[in-house]
């Protein structure tokens, strides 16, 4: 067993859980391929962890057990993906919804993999090349533990970050998968969507909309595939507008609203830029009771965070001007970059620059499937803030 020791004080944060260690925090190393199992050392020589090795990336190693002595192996992995799913069937309805997170990486301890459940096929996603190598095990966990615990799996199915795709098993996946999410139908496209196909983080906030929809008049910005934009619907708002800039994501809003039995003529469907969208609908003097705000990630990195921050007080000082007293404003953000504290403050600014009141009613975050440990801040990346207006 090769060993890497820790030159900076990690020791509390490796301890609390934070699972990620970068090069500069770690003594000079040589000789250790990608993927290679390692001994973690404290500063002065003690055992304290195990993890995968990486040589070529600024994130050098990722652990995985606090046990020095507990190898990562197929059984490891195979320990780990079963108390993960375990987890999910003890609490999600299966008879209603059977899309879902398997496996969050560090959440579930076992970094760098992610495994995305839709009907009845699984999506995974290495980060990184150390994580990848532990594919074969995976997919075999995979199909071994699907069938002990009666989950269906008739394909296994990589995405890299680039978008590029390849079958582990059952050959490439139908171009659409139908899914059901507390009963509402949508249309995945596992092999170009977004993410993994869909956006299964929302699930519970998509629910919560639906909750707060009846009567309504409901914007959806940045909708994606409009599922935000259904649940409205499906609640009783009584007309959604979907609002996104690619075309193929509003036709395919469209067609979940047809296949939820909503008439789509009744709402509204406008492949355009959101904040082009916000001025002419504001030049128009439009209002809505209900405006959702969930754009990709303004802050890709830690360089981004002041460009972020002004981006969200915008679109959401927008947002709020079309909203009259006493509607609400679901305000989303989805980088681990932009923390709570830091969104409720663009959002404070937001209302500053719109000269209107705001009041946080609720704030939420993601769903039991997508968990972190305690001590790593970044795993808690999706943030959801119901707010009302005046």
């Amino acid at each position: 067993m090769k060993r890497v020791q820790l030159k900076r004080p990690l020791e509390r944060s490796i301890s609390s859980g934070h699972p990620w260690v970068y090069a500069e925090a770690l003594e000079p190393v040589r000789g250790l391929d990608v993927g290679a199992e390692v001994e973690l050392a404290t500063r002065n020589g003690r055992p304290m962890a195990r993890g995968l090795y990486d040589p070529s990336s600024p994130l050098a190693l990722r652990i995985y057990t606090l046990d020095p002595k507990e190898a990562i192996d197929a059984a490891f992995v195979r320990r780990r993906l079963d108390q993960a799913l375990a987890t999910r069937i003890a609490f999600l309805d299966r008879t209603t919804t059977d899309a879902f997170r398997w496996c969050n990486g560090e959440g579930d301890r076992l970094p760098g993999v992610v495994i995305d459940v839709y009907n009845t096929i699984a999506v995974v996603r290495f980060d990184g090349a150390a994580a990848r190598t532990l594919c074969n095990a995976v997919v075999a966990a995979v199909l071994s533990i699907g069938e002990a615990r009666g989950l269906s799996v008739t394909h296994v199915y990589e995405r890299s970050r680039g978008g590029i795709g390849q079958a582990l098993h059952g050959g490439a996946p139908p171009p659409l998968v139908p899914i059901r999410e507390h009963g509402v139908h949508f249309s995945v496209d596992v092999l170009r969507g977004q993410k993994t196909g869909f956006f299964l983080d929302q699930r519970e906030n998509r629910r919560r909309v639906r909750a707060l929809a009846k009567g309504k008049r409901v914007a959806n910005l940045f909708s994606y595939s409009g599922g935000f934009s259904v649940n409205a619907a499906l609640g009783g708002a009584v007309h959604v507008e979907s609002v996104d800039i690619a075309r193929a994501a509003i036709e395919a809003a469209e067609q979940h609203f047809v296949d939820n039995g909503v008439d789509p003529a009744a709402h509204a469907f406008s492949a355009v830029d959101a904040f082009d969208w916000l001025k002419t609908a504001r030049d128009e003097r439009r209002s809505f009771d209900l405006i959702v705000t969930d754009p990709p990630s303004f802050a890709p990195s830690e360089r981004a965070l002041e460009a972020a921050l002004a981006a969200y007080r915008d679109l959401n000082a927008a947002a709020v001007a079309l909203i009259p007293d006493g509607g609400l404003l679901a305000a989303a953000s989805c980088s681990s970059h932009v923390d709570l504290e830091a969104f409720l403050g663009a959002l404070g600014e937001a209302a500053r620059q719109a000269r209107r009141a705001l009041t946080v009613l609720e704030t939420h975050g993601q769903p039991l499937d997508h968990p972190s440990p305690p001590g790593f801040a970044e795993g808690r990346y999706l943030k959801l803030v119901l707010c009302r207006v005046g």
